[in-house]
C-alpha cells in the first residue's frame, strides 16, 4: 500500500511539471528514472555485437570494423545458436563517491531472489535453448539515482546456501538444471551453445562453473578445494548510476581461448581432469588451478548505457 501511494504522489507530482502551454519541464525525465519499478540492477547478456538469444542464428561480431574473420567469429565459428545462458549473483557492494561501502540489501522476491542470491536467465526454451520460458534480467535491490564509483558481486552462490537441497529449496535455488549433485552444489554459471556454422553444424560449447573438491566429513559439513566464485569489480572511468546503466555479460569473451572448429569443447569444473576450463577461466578473473582470483582481471562483465 505504501508503495503504491508513493507512485500517486509521484504521477500527481508529474502533472506539476508541466507548464501552462503543454510542454514539459526537463525534471520529467529525472522523474521517470525516480519512479522506475522496482529499483534495482539491470544486466544485459551479448555475444560480441550480438543479443544473447534463442531461437535464431547470433553472429556474434567482437569487431564489426576488423578485416579479420577469426576475430569475428565466436570459439572458431560462425553463427552459433544459444542453448543456455544462466547464472547466480550474490554478495552485491557499491562505492560511492566518498569510498564507502554499500552493502546492497537483495530481499526475497518469491521467485527469482532468495537469501541474497539472484538468478539471471537470459534463455527462454525456445529453438536449440534447453531451459525454462521464464527469464530474468534483473537484481531488485535498493539503491539510489546517483553515481557511483565501483559496482562488485560475486558470480556464485554463497557457500551457506551452496549444499542445501535443490528439491525442498526456495526459488530460485530449486532449479534442477543448476543443481549440481556429483558436486553437492550448485552451477553458479552454465553457458552453452551450438555451431550453426554449415562446416561444422553441431560442435559444442558447454561451459560451467562451480565450486569443485567438495566433500562432507561429516553429515551436514561441507569442504570444497576450490571455490570458483569470480568476484567482479566493475570501476567505469565516468563512474555506475543503477538508473541510467547496465551491467553487460558477453558469452564471446567468456569462450575466449575455445576453438570448436575442429570439434566440441566443454568445461565441468571437474579439477585437473577437465582440461578445457584452464583456457577459460582466466576470463572470469579466476586461476582454474586454486579456483581463486588469478592474475589477469575479468573480461566477461561491464558497464553500458540502458
Amino acid at each position: 500500500m505504501k508503495l503504491l501511494y508513493k507512485y500517486i504522489v509521484l504521477l500527481l507530482l508529474s502533472v506539476s511539471l508541466f507548464r501552462c502551454d503543454g510542454s514539459s519541464n526537463q525534471n520529467l525525465a529525472l522523474l521517470a528514472l525516480a519512479i522506475q519499478s522496482p529499483p534495482g540492477i539491470e544486466f544485459k547478456a551479448v555475444v560480441g555485437d550480438s543479443d544473447a538469444s534463442c531461437g535464431g542464428d547470433i553472429s556474434g561480431h567482437g569487431d564489426s570494423h576488423s578485416s579479420s574473420v577469426t576475430i569475428q567469429h565466436v570459439a572458431g565459428v560462425m553463427p552459433i545458436g544459444l542453448k543456455d545462458l544462466r547464472f547466480y549473483v550474490s554478495g552485491f557492494e557499491l562505492v560511492d563517491e566518498n569510498d564507502t561501502i554499500i552493502t546492497l540489501d537483495v530481499p526475497n522476491t518469491g521467485v527469482w531472489q532468495y537469501g541474497g542470491v539472484a538468478l539471471l536467465d537470459f534463455e527462454n526454451g525456445k529453438g536449440s535453448c534447453s531451459g525454462t520460458t521464464e527469464t530474468n534480467n534483473f537484481v531488485q535491490a535498493t539503491v539510489e539515482n546517483k553515481t557511483y564509483k565501483t559496482l562488485r558481486f560475486t558470480l556464485g552462490v554463497p557457500e551457506t546456501l551452496n549444499h542445501i537441497d535443490y528439491s525442498v529449496a526456495p526459488s530460485p535455488l530449486n532449479v534442477s538444471g543448476l543443481a549440481w549433485g556429483w558436486t553437492m552444489g550448485y552451477r553458479f554459471f552454465v553457458g552453452e551453445f551450438l555451431s550453426n556454422d554449415p562446416a561444422t553444424v553441431g560442435n559444442a560449447a558447454v561451459l560451467h562453473i562451480g565450486s569443485a573438491g567438495c566433500t562432507e566429513p561429516t553429515p551436514g559439513n561441507y569442504t570444497c578445494t576450490n571455490s570458483n566464485r569470480a568476484l567482479i569489480e566493475l570501476t567505469p572511468v565516468d563512474g555506475f548510476n543503477p538508473y541510467t546503466q547496465k551491467v553487460q555479460f558477453d558469452l564471446k569473451k567468456a569462450v575466449t581461448g575455445w576453438d570448436i572448429s575442429t570439434g566440441s569443447k566443454s568445461c565441468h569444473s571437474m579439477g585437473a581432469m577437465d582440461s578445457n576450463c584452464s583456457a577459460v577461466y582466466p576470463n572470469f578473473g579466476l586461476d582454474y588451478s586454486t579456483g581463486n582470483a588469478g592474475s589477469t582481471a575479468q573480461t566477461v562483465f561491464g558497464i553500458v548505457s540502458k
